[in-house]
């Protein structure tokens, strides 16, 4: 939940957007500080709320087209943890409200009531506030639990917890260190049976001390334990409360005094082996891919998954199946002796780390996997099972992203080919617009891209700025941030005369990379000064394919002492569709260093709400078209309305670029757009003109 400070988001149900604009008005007259979107159609409830992060539902039960019944029947049925208030007419309030409570509102107020609304939305806003960061804090205190237990099972000390006496989980080193084969076998043994006879007394004493708040006396114990096999060996003891799985227990570390290097056990426990390997993989990952994301030499990871391993254990019973699939993770260990990095990843999932593979090895190795690592034969050795591996692999060579997603990338290439065949993915340089649309280079791109490369080594470009001006009051300065390029003859060139040899000649990035930086030193500078500008910088699609953008943009903002919320980036409609998922990746990242998201040119497809549904936007620029004879062309007008109010039900804000006339203005504000932008307002200068 955002601090009091932050917009509330509510969802209005009703049909005129006179009603919410009056509820919304009426809320902020009692200082909350909420946006709106409405809808009359109960079916959206569940939409609006997954897609904007709705907080709050006002039901208008007095508008004849909104069905208590059904928002009820919605409401009950939401995932997310969002209140619902019912506003009645007094005239009919008591039966109403009887029905609204026992349907799960959260209360009921007449219609005619605002400081009561007030009173009531000011407190469940804080009770879902208290909830929220309940639930926040309770997921960190899981994510610490799970960090310390992989800590802990990573270590190389002795760790193990005990509840009354007996173990409830040991890290392999402790198993190894008192030479138990699992950790089945050593939850049998009480942690005493492993001290030496004359010596339990003692320990249980110092056992007993540790739980106390204040415990008393030494903070170790040199104890001599005892071995699963009845061996002995000197050490010391630590204690110290702790928690596990919710209930105190106590942790003890064990040290032998002689420090030789242990043996593993016999069969170490698969969660442990599986925990250890994952990581140790990651980690090899990263170390070919280097702290730049490129990697020197080529490489491939690979997932391989078993076919139908429910089917085994549910078929074979649980002792058969593992013995089958034992044998088969047997023969892919073999076949990938000395290939690399083989580990297990679950119970039918292996992923192996293969450097030096080329796309032809690649494949011939996945060809391999799958026709000689097979199955065993079923139950009493009559039907061999066939077809059994599923294989996909990605090939790595250049950028790279990091050895999570190169892992992710693996496994959906597995998942996503043909059963029983391989399926492969291959990261390459980003390809830009003109590259996806075989575009062939025209004629004079080899002087442009002369002169952009000189401008480039030069520092020949330069940063203008148009300024993005609010219909709605905001008091923020936003400004497009335009690149214009100097010739040698001192002339200034739009980008739009060059722009399309540099996508052509693969320069774009470099362009958009000068842009950004500069663009980041100039907002460091003038916030510094305490002006409160935004910028918005439109990025390539070769930039925003680069899995390396994000490190350099974090490295840039932290040059500068920039915070991402001070800039919006800016993607053009026309990438999206070819580009959703590794746009949505690079979304989910910028939202997270808290920069906005922009689409440019909105409104040229016939279903723009699946650009809506598809990312998680902050702004849409129409099409300049749009303003082009606004006033005297009413289809425009009703498009134009249309598309502004289905921005605002994803509470998405949106701008109309090249707004030429004062008479546009007017019905933009009419049809509630939020910001405007274009010559008419002011051209693009070098220079920041802030108001003061």
């Amino acid at each position: 939940m955002p601090d009091q400070a932050q917009t509330v988001i509510l969802l209005v149900m009703t049909s005129q957007a006179s009603e919410a604009g009056r509820l919304i008005t009426s809320l902020r007259d009692g200082g909350l500080p909420v946006r709106g979107m409405y809808t009359a159609h109960a079916d959206r409830i569940e939409e609006l709320v997954e897609r904007r992060a709705c907080d709050l539902i006002i039901c208008c039960a007095y508008d004849p087209a909104v069905t208590l019944e059904a928002v009820l029947l919605r409401h009950r049925e939401l995932e997310a943890d969002v209140p619902l208030i019912v506003i009645v007419d007094q005239a009919g309030a008591p039966a109403a409200a009887i029905s609204a409570m026992a349907g799960g509102a959260r209360d009921v107020t007449a219609r005619d009531d605002a400081e009561r609304l007030q009173l009531i939305v000011g407190r469940e806003l804080a009770d879902l506030r208290a909830r929220r960061q309940l639930r926040r804090l309770t997921q960190r205190l899981r994510q610490c639990e799970q960090r310390a237990r992989e800590l802990v099972d990573g270590s190389d000390e002795a760790v193990t917890f005990i509840q009354e006496g007996m173990h409830v989980h040991a890290n392999p080193t402790y198993l190894a260190l008192f030479r138990f084969p699992s950790l089945d076998d050593l939850q049998a043994a009480a942690f005493l049976d492993l001290i030496e006879p004359e010596q339990r007394t003692p320990v249980r004493d110092f056992l007993r001390d540790r739980q106390s708040a204040q415990p008393q006396g030494p903070a170790e114990l040199s104890v001599t334990y005892v071995r699963a096999d009845a061996s002995r060996f000197p050490g010391t003891l630590a204690v110290a409360p702790a928690e596990i799985d919710g209930e105190p227990c106590l942790r003890l570390i064990v040290r032998a005094t002689d420090r030789t290097p242990l043996t593993s056990p016999a069969v170490p426990t698969p969660a442990a082996a599986s925990l250890s390997s994952v990581a140790t993989l990651l980690a090899a990952i990263d170390a070919a891919v280097g702290a730049e994301r490129r990697a020197s030499q080529p490489f491939a990871v690979f997932y391989v998954r078993i076919r139908a391993a429910a089917n085994l254990f549910r078929d074979f019973g649980l002792t058969r199946a593992l013995t089958v699939i034992g044998a088969l993770a047997a023969a892919l260990t073999r076949l990938c002796t000395g290939v690399g990095l083989l580990v297990r990843i679950s119970d039918d999932g292996f992923a192996l780390l293969a450097p030096g593979l080329d796309e032809a090895s690649a494949e011939s190795l996945a060809e391999r996997i799958r026709t000689q690592v097979r199955l065993g034969p079923g139950p009493g050795g009559k039907a061999r099972i066939e077809a059994d591996c599923d294989v996909g692999y990605v090939i790595v060579a250049g950028p790279c992203p990091n050895s999570s997603t190169l892992l992710d990338e693996a496994y959906r290439a597995c998942y996503g080919g043909v059963a029983g065949q391989t399926k492969a993915v291959v990261p390459q340089r980003p390809t830009s617009l003109a590259a996806r649309e075989k575009q062939s280079a025209e004629d004079g791109d080899s002087a442009e891209t002369t002169k952009i490369e000189w401008a480039l080594a030069n520092e020949r470009f330069m940063l203008v700025y148009q300024p993005i001006i609010s219909l709605m009051g905001d008091s923020q300065e936003n400004y497009s941030v335009l690149v214009r390029m100097i010739d040698e003859a001192e002339n200034l060139i739009e980008a739009k005369e060059f722009i399309g040899a540099a996508i052509r000649s693969g320069l774009i990035e470099r362009i958009d990379k000068w842009a950004i930086r500069h663009a980041v030193k100039s907002m460091s500078e003038h916030r510094q000064a305490g002006h409160r500008l935004n910028f918005f910088i439109n990025l390539a699609e070769d930039s925003f394919r680069d899995p390396g953008v994000m490190i350099w943009l974090c490295d840039c903002l932290r040059e500068f002492e920039v915070r991402g919320s001070w800039l919006t980036f800016v993607i053009q409609e026309e990438l999206v569709d070819g580009n959703l998922a590794s746009l949505n990746r690079l979304v989910e990242s910028l939202k997270k260093i808290k920069c906005r998201v922009a689409v440019n040119r909105f409104g040229a497809t016939d279903h723009p709400q699946m650009l809506f549904q598809g990312l998680s936007l902050d702004f849409v620029l129409l099409l300049p078209e749009f303003a082009q004879g606004l006033a005297d062309d009413k289809d425009k007008q009703q498009r134009l309305l249309t598309l502004a109010n289905m921005a605002r039900e994803f509470n998405v804000k949106s701008v109309v670029t090249g707004v030429e006339d004062a008479r546009s203005i007017t019905i933009l504000w009419t049809a509630g757009v939020d910001y405007v932008q274009g010559n008419f307002l002011q051209r693009p200068s070098p220079t920041l003109e802030i108001a003061t």
